[in-house]
């Protein structure tokens, strides 16, 4: 997937604040996917996070008039997003997150995978695991980065703090993922 340039997305931005649904619907197409993502990392479940994207572009629609082209609209829209995740997460009662975690996939490996397989397989899960376990904002500042693209200053824009705490959040997490990485390997090896 292309993600646009950042005067791409300036261009679209000034178009938005001058109504103009072409530069709308090419914003959507574009960060749509990208936004849907990031919201399953709060909500965990997928139909509710395409509920929180669309309604923070219904939300950008509305409010197009007071855009600043000269600000970040992606960094806007993923700031958004996480709001409306969190809110939701907080209005939802303790049926609803049961319900939500009975509804996960199963980690059961299908009959006749390789060894090989196997042992990327649980690896991979160890280290969704370690993100998972990280401080809130390290593993916030570390899925932005690794997983979303956004580069510090995005992330900075995103999270409220300055570029340099972001660095090291992401310096913390990684230290962090690494030191578990290497106990990992040792334990292994033990086998």
């Amino acid at each position: 997937m292309n993600i646009p340039s950042k005067q791409t997305l300036a261009r679209w931005a000034k178009k938005i604040r001058q109504s103009d649904r072409t530069s709308f619907d090419q914003l959507f197409r574009a960060l749509y996917p990208l936004l849907t993502r990031f919201a399953m990392r709060y909500v965990h479940d997928e139909a509710a996070a395409k509920d929180v994207v669309q309604d923070c572009f219904a939300t950008l629609w509305r409010k197009r008039k007071k855009l600043d082209p000269e600000k970040s609209v992606k960094n806007f829209l993923y700031t958004m997003v996480r709001n409306r995740a969190l809110n939701l997460l907080r209005d939802q009662s303790a049926t609803d997150v049961s319900h939500e975690l009975a509804s996960l996939p199963s980690a059961s490996e299908p009959e006749g995978v390789h060894d090989e397989d196997v042992e990327c397989k649980t690896l991979q899960n160890q280290m969704q695991k370690w993100i998972a376990e990280l401080p809130e904002r390290q593993k916030e500042a570390f899925e932005l980065s690794r997983f979303e693209g956004l580069d510090h200053s995005e992330i900075a824009d995103v999270m409220k703090v300055s570029p340099k705490t972001v660095n090291n959040h992401i310096v913390h997490a990684l230290t962090t993922l690494r030191e578990r990485y290497e106990q990992f390997n040792k334990q292994d090896s033990r086998l």
